[in-house]
């Protein structure tokens, strides 16, 4: 795969080159899964964390839901 950034002015419709191009070499194993890597935010790896944050998510849908 090969990418190249740049910047187009709106007006003139110049370009101007943020990084150069570069060839990446694709992976022998790709990525099957579907979801994000784990948080290892100090919020989230806290003792604890995983709990409390189920339980403010539960509560969010709950209140989207019009049950609270």
């Amino acid at each position: 795969m090969t990418i190249e950034v740049y910047r187009v002015n709106p007006e003139t419709g110049a370009r101007t080159q943020v990084r150069s191009k570069r060839t990446v070499k694709p992976s022998d194993m790709p990525d099957l899964s579907s979801g994000y890597p784990p948080c290892t935010c100090p919020y989230c790896t806290a003792p604890g964390s995983r709990n409390r944050m189920h339980a403010l998510v539960t509560e969010a849908n709950r209140r989207s839901r019009g049950e609270l």
